[in-house]
């Protein structure tokens, strides 16, 4: 499995889109506010009128994206839970991988060291092309184990980011559905 599959990468890249409208909206519906707060205060006439077309004008702008930020948080949270659904898999696949490269490990540690009680009663060149070679497999093993627990690590950063947007999505939901 690669670190972030492109299936990944749109999804990412996609929240981030959706944390943008959902930015924008609340700008623009904090400058309602205000606003608001600004026409309750003023006493002059030309200025009511300038700030009670922003307020309208803000608050057409301000429907489309809740219907888009509403959109996109329905299909991210269907993605969200077929990948979640996936990682859970993928999780579990490498943890069984990462136990198999540890066992291994240990093994050729254990060979390695065999190899070197059994050498100093043999031959010295037989020895050292043994030895070698143990070497080169225990640091391929070691890579290995290394990269399952990279992966792994970066699985777990995503299934606690995804959960946190899946939170948010049920929140903006709340906030601004019909």
């Amino acid at each position: 499995m690669d670190a972030h599959t492109t299936k990944e990468r749109r999804l990412k890249r996609d929240i981030i889109h959706k944390n943008i409208v959902r930015k924008d909206l609340h700008g623009k519906t904090t400058a309602i506010k205000n606003w608001t707060e600004k026409l309750a205060e003023s006493k002059k006439q030309q200025r009511l009128k300038r700030i009670e077309k922003s307020i309208i004008r803000y608050q057409e702008e301000i429907e489309p994206l809740k219907q888009e930020l509403l959109r996109l948080g329905e299909d991210l949270e269907k993605r969200i839970k077929e990948e979640m659904a996936y990682s859970e898999e993928e999780i579990k696949a490498f943890q069984d991988s990462l136990n198999k490269n540890a066992r291994a490990l240990e093994k050729v540690e254990k060979d390695l060291e065999a190899s070197q009680k059994k050498d100093a009663k043999e031959d010295k060149e037989d020895k050292k092309s043994e030895t070698i070679s143990l070497k080169r497999l225990l640091k391929d093993e070691m890579k290995k184990v290394q990269s399952d627990e990279k992966e792994l690590k970066s699985e777990e950063r995503d299934k606690i980011l995804f959960t946190q947007e899946l939170k948010r999505i049920a929140m903006e939901r709340m906030l601004y559905g019909n």
